[in-house]
C-alpha cells in the first residue's frame, strides 16, 4: 500500500476512487491489506493533525474503502459495520459524508446482530458451562450492539431509539 497514492485518491471523484482502490491492491492483498487501507484513511479523517478542511474528503475515501472491501470480499459485513460506526462516532456531524448517518449505521449493526434483545435475554449461557458456540454467538452480537449503543444519543428515529434502549439493558450481560 502506498500512502501517497491513497492520499491522492481522496481528491478524485467517486468513480475514480471506486476504481482506484482495487487497482492499488497487490495480488496477495487480502483482509490485512484492506484493514491497513481502512486504518490509514480513517486516521486521515479523524486524526488530530488533519486540517478541518480535509476531514470530509478523508471520510468519503474511508467509506469508499469500506464499501469496496465489502464488495470484493476483503472484509466481512460485521467488520465493515463496526468500523463505520466508529467512523461515525469520531466525526463531527459536519464532517460526515451524507451516507454516514447515525440512524443508518446503528440500524445496520443491529440488523447484522441477527437477534433481538428478548432472544438474547432468553438465551441461557454460563462461563462455567463452557458453552463455547453460544458464547461465541453472543460475543459476535456484543461486538455489533455496543457500537450501535454508542451512537444512540445521535439517533433521530424514535423506534430505533426504543430498540437501542432495550439493548442498553441487555448489553452488559453479554460475554
Amino acid at each position: 500500500m502506498e500512502a501517497d497514492e491513497l492520499d491522492a485518491l481522496r481528491f478524485a471523484d467517486p468513480a475514480d476512487r471506486r476504481a482506484g482502490l482495487p487497482a492499488l491492491r497487490p495480488p496477495d492483498g487480502g483482509t490485512n491489506w484492506w484493514l491497513g487501507v481502512v486504518q490509514h484513511v480513517t486516521l486521515g479523517a479523524t486524526g488530530p493533525g488533519t486540517p478541518e478542511a480535509e476531514r470530509r474528503a478523508w471520510a468519503e475515501l474511508a467509506l469508499e474503502a469500506l464499501e469496496t472491501a465489502l464488495e470484493t470480499g476483503g472484509l466481512d459485513a460485521r467488520e465493515g459495520a463496526t468500523r463505520e460506526a466508529r467512523l461515525c462516532l469520531a466525526l463531527a456531524p459536519a464532517d460526515r459524508p451524507r451516507s454516514l448517518r447515525p440512524d443508518q449505521v446503528a440500524r445496520r449493526c443491529l440488523t447484522l446482530a441477527g437477534i433481538s434483545p428478548a432472544e438474547v435475554a432468553a438465551t441461557p449461557w454460563s462461563l462455567r458451562a463452557e458453552d463455547v458456540p453460544v458464547m461465541r454467538k453472543l460475543r459476535r452480537v456484543r461486538i455489533l450492539v455496543v457500537p450501535a449503543l454508542e451512537l444512540a444519543e445521535q439517533v433521530e428515529d424514535e423506534e430505533l431509539r426504543g430498540e437501542l434502549a432495550e439493548w442498553r439493558d441487555i448489553a452488559p450481560t453479554l460475554p
